[in-house]
């Protein structure tokens, strides 16, 4: 089950384990980790080195052809995945507080944020996201203003008024 390709490792079993003892880094001490076992030869197949460090035999397998094309340094070196930005920035996203800080010129709804987006920037968003970002991340609220009472006449209101 699993057997470990025949990876020549050349870094000594003693070396391995100092390194792993010395690493802060969790991951990077379970590489490490799954190395040494196989090494020193406590255990021959990723099944049993799987069960020993804790993570799937299918990611020990990629630890060692990774450590087999690009050596001990790639094992040890994390990737970090990066945060590719909102689609909204720069002079859209000024354009857009602006826009909602104006009391003359507003929008009075979501649908109006997502059309502008597409019409003015090009920008094309999901209305779900438009919606996410300008009331979550933007904290902006939309008001329309509206009647109290849509039965309610005004004019009728005003000729009861106490003078």
């Amino acid at each position: 089950m699993g057997r470990v390709k025949k990876i020549e490792i050349q870094e000594s079993a003693s070396a391995l384990l100092e390194l792993m003892q010395q690493e802060k880094r969790a991951l990077v001490q379970a590489r490490l980790q799954a190395l040494y076992l196989y090494k020193s030869g406590q255990a021959s197949d990723y099944a049993t080195i799987s069960q020993q460090v804790g993570y799937e035999r299918h990611t020990i397998g990629k630890w060692f052809s990774q450590y087999e094309q690009k050596g001990l340094a790639a094992c040890q070196a994390l990737e970090m995945g990066k945060h590719s930005g909102s689609r909204i920035s720069g002079p859209a996203l000024a354009e857009l507080t602006e826009k909602l800080n104006s009391t003359t010129d507003y929008f009075t709804s979501y649908k109006q944020i997502h059309q502008w987006l597409q019409e003015a920037h090009g920008i094309l968003l999901s209305y779900e996201h438009v919606h996410r970002f300008v009331r979550y991340y933007l904290g902006a609220k939309l008001k329309v203003v509206r009647k109290s009472n849509l039965k309610k006449d005004v004019a009728y209101e005003e000729k009861y008024k106490k003078k």
